[in-house]
Parts: C-alpha cells; sequence; structure tokens
C-alpha cells in the first residue's frame, strides 16, 4: 500500500505542476479523442464526473457528442456509493460534504450506464489505474464489473504526465476499457 501511496503522490504532483491553461488545452484534447471512441459514439448515458482541483475536465466532451447527445450524468454519493444523476438545463447543484459539486434529483445505478469516464490519480501504459483514495469508484462497480453486459465501458481521464511505468492492480481495482489522455488512447494488454 505504501507503493501505491508513493505512486498516486508522484502523478499528482505531476498534475498539479500543469498550468490552468495547459490543463484547459488537455482536457479539450483529451475530450476529442473520447468522442471519438465507437462506445461513446454508440452510447445512450454517460456517467461524467465534475472535476475537483487539478483533475482533467470531461465536460467539453459534452458539446462534441453531436445533434443528438446522450443522456449526460454526474455522480452523487449515496452512503458510501455513487448513483448517477442526469445533467439537464434545470438542474439544481449542490457541493457535497467532500467538496464536489453534485446534481440533484433522480438517479441512475451504475449498471444504467453504457459508458462511465472515471477521474484517475495516476495510470500506466496497460489501463491499469491508482484512483484518488476513497473507492467509490471501486465499491459502486464492484457488483457489476465482473459482468460486462450490465456493467458500463469504464474509460479513465488523465493528463498523459500522469502516467507512471507500472502498476501493480489491487484485488478491489475495478479494470478499464481505455484510459484517454490528451494525446492518446491506452489499451489493456491482452
Amino acid at each position: 500500500m505504501a507503493r501505491v501511496a508513493d505512486q498516486r503522490k508522484t502523478a499528482l504532483s505531476a498534475r498539479k505542476k500543469l498550468s490552468a491553461a495547459d490543463r484547459r488545452q488537455a482536457s479539450l484534447q483529451a475530450s476529442r479523442r473520447l468522442a471519438r471512441l465507437p462506445a461513446v459514439r454508440r452510447a445512450r448515458r454517460i456517467g461524467l464526473y465534475w472535476p475537483l482541483a487539478s483533475e482533467i475536465d470531461p465536460r467539453p466532451l459534452v458539446s462534441l457528442l453531436g445533434s443528438s447527445p446522450p443522456t449526460v450524468c454526474y455522480p452523487r454519493v449515496v452512503g458510501d456509493i455513487l448513483r448517477f444523476v442526469p445533467a439537464r438545463p434545470a438542474s439544481r447543484w449542490r457541493r457535497s460534504a467532500l467538496g464536489v459539486r453534485e446534481p440533484s434529483g433522480w438517479s441512475y445505478p451504475v449498471n444504467a450506464l453504457d459508458v462511465l469516464i472515471m477521474p484517475l490519480a495516476g495510470f500506466d501504459a496497460a489501463a491499469h489505474r491508482i484512483g484518488l483514495g476513497g473507492g467509490f469508484y471501486d465499491r459502486t462497480l464492484a457488483p457489476v464489473r465482473t459482468r460486462p453486459y450490465t456493467s458500463p465501458t469504464r474509460i479513465g481521464l488523465a493528463f498523459e504526465c500522469q502516467r507512471l511505468d507500472t502498476i501493480e492492480p489491487q484485488l478491489w481495482d475495478v479494470d478499464l476499457a481505455a484510459v484517454v489522455t490528451e494525446d492518446r488512447v491506452y489499451r489493456p494488454y491482452r
């Protein structure tokens, strides 16, 4: 666990060194890559996240989804898992106890999503991930992670500077279909 904590610290430190302008530009480039992925183009419901601090911003994806875009949902913490609330023009947003912006209203369970875009602390070239340490995504996806027919396509989103040499996945870590950065798409080695 000490190695994971060190890797998380290294990746987050690299992310924090990016200027606001570089983060905005990289977020747009990564969103363009996301919009070209077949799973994203086919999706009817996509789970995004509201970026915290220096996280890469997935929200530019919304304007790239075309004239009849899928329903975009944002996570809300309910107990120790996430539920996904459709974002509407009239949605009311609040700041959670963790400081995350969350929409109010009716929510979907994770298995109702076609694609889930996940924030990362770090990743490697094999699309292994290190989360931010709260375990919300891992707990939320645990019941459906081994059932691809009821689990959304999981895509990590990060800045290229967050890539680490090698990550040894923990037993509870959720696999990703890909990690998208401003420079490229990483897929798991098979």
